[in-house]
C-alpha cells in the first residue's frame, strides 16, 4: 500500500472517525456571545469592523459551548452586529462543548483557536497548533484540526494520532 493508496485510507479514516463526534446543542448558534477576561479589554474598529481586544484569563462562551484562553481577540460587524470571528489563545487555549443528546462533551485544545460562523451558518472550531480534540468515542491528536458542529465533520492536518472508544450501549 503506497502513495494515493495511503491517502485515500487517511481520507476514509479521518471522514470515520469524524463520524464519531456527536454535534453540539442546535441552539447555540442563535445564543448571545458572552465574555469575561481578568486583564485589559480594549475597543477598536477598522473597515466597520468592531474589534475586541482581551487579557488574562478569557472566558468567551455561547450556549454550551466555551472557550478559554491566555488572550482573545472578539471581531464584529459594526453594521449588523453580526460575529465575524473570534480568535483565542494560550498555552494551550481549551474549548468544550456540550451536546444534543445525553449532556455529553466534546473538549478540544490547541495554541490558537478560531470560531466562526460558515456561509452555511454552521458553527466553525479551528484547533491550530499542538491540536486536540475529544469525545466519549474518540481522541485525535494533529498539528490542526477544523470541527464543523452542527455537521460533526472534521478535517485534520499535519501529524495525526488517535484512538476509537467503542460504546457500551
Amino acid at each position: 500500500m503506497g502513495g494515493p493508496e495511503i491517502s485515500r485510507w487517511l481520507v476514509l479514516a479521518g471522514a470515520l472517525a469524524w463520524a464519531l463526534v456527536a454535534p453540539a446543542q442546535e441552539n447555540d448558534s442563535g445564543q448571545a456571545i458572552e465574555w469575561s477576561a481578568d486583564g485589559d479589554s480594549s475597543l477598536s474598529m477598522e473597515n466597520g469592523v468592531r474589534q475586541l481586544h482581551m487579557t488574562d484569563n478569557v472566558i468567551i462562551t455561547r450556549g454550551g459551548l466555551e472557550i478559554r484562553g491566555d488572550q482573545a481577540l472578539i471581531e464584529y460587524s459594526a453594521e449588523t452586529n453580526e460575529l465575524n470571528r473570534v480568535t483565542v489563545q494560550g498555552a494551550p487555549a481549551n474549548y468544550r462543548q456540550s451536546l444534543d443528546e445525553d449532556g455529553g462533551l466534546v473538549t478540544g485544545s490547541g495554541d490558537t483557536i478560531l470560531f466562526h460562523t460558515d456561509a452555511d451558518g454552521n458553527t466553525v472550531i479551528e484547533l491550530v497548533g499542538n491540536a486536540g480534540i475529544r469525545s466519549r468515542e474518540m481522541d485525535t491528536q494533529c498539528e490542526s484540526i477544523v470541527y464543523v458542529t452542527e455537521l460533526e465533520l472534521i478535517r485534520a492536518s499535519g501529524n495525526c494520532a488517535g484512538a476509537f472508544t467503542p460504546r457500551n450501549d
